[in-house]
């Protein structure tokens, strides 16, 4: 179906038209007055482009300004997350985030440099292994057990090594690069230093 625009001659004074009714499929006609016609009108197709732009040049000007503000806003909101956590950072933390400690990260670097070295920083944080990680040993089998980590240290050959300790209780030592994390950490480094002092006290 469509919509058919018909020239009506003027001695034409009333209009008939066949129907089919869906229901049951039969024909039907019936008439309209010509009077009761809504004669079709041609638009103004420039006054409806002229209405079509204005109308999407509010809409794109409203959604730009509203995105720019909110834009605007979640910057500053990280800018000043990252400078609460650069503030927080001990010196020598800023020295591995950023390559120098105090203040002179302002000059070297942007708000965008600083946020992504601290996003950096905090990622190679989080798959540091330390004292109290539960950690695989996968170099030996896939089906390994979990250990935990009692100490850090540096073998012969200057590697990062662990001390670890199995839910059996037997102790063994790993590189570092030959045990991955599982995720789960245990409060220990403090009861293992305060058993350092005890005993060397």
């Amino acid at each position: 179906m469509g919509a058919y625009i018909i020239n009506i001659p003027d001695s034409v004074d009333r209009v008939i038209y066949i129907n089919v009714n869906p229901m049951n499929g039969k024909t039907y006609t019936a008439s309209y007055s010509i009077e009761n016609l809504t004669p079709y009108t041609e638009p103004d197709l420039e006054q409806v482009r002229k209405e079509g732009y204005e109308k999407g040049w509010k809409e794109a000007e409203d959604h730009y300004f509203d995105g720019y503000s909110n834009g605007y806003d979640a910057g500053l909101d990280d800018a000043w997350k990252a400078a609460r956590k650069i503030a927080n950072m001990p010196y020598n933390e800023e020295e591995k985030a950023f390559g120098s400690g105090g203040w002179a990260f302002i000059e070297k670097h942007t708000a965008s440099e600083a946020i992504e070295k601290i996003r950096q920083y905090e990622q190679e944080k989080d798959a540091e292994i330390k004292v109290g990680d539960e950690v695989i040993p996968h170099h030996i089998t896939a089906d390994s057990t979990p250990v935990i980590v009692t100490r850090k240290w540096k073998d012969d050959y200057n590697q990062d090594a662990i001390h670890t300790i199995g839910y059996d209780g037997r102790t063994n030592c790993f590189l570092e690069e030959h045990v991955k994390k599982t995720g789960r950490h245990f409060e220990i480094a403090e009861v293992l230093e305060k058993m350092r002092e005890e005993s060397n006290g």
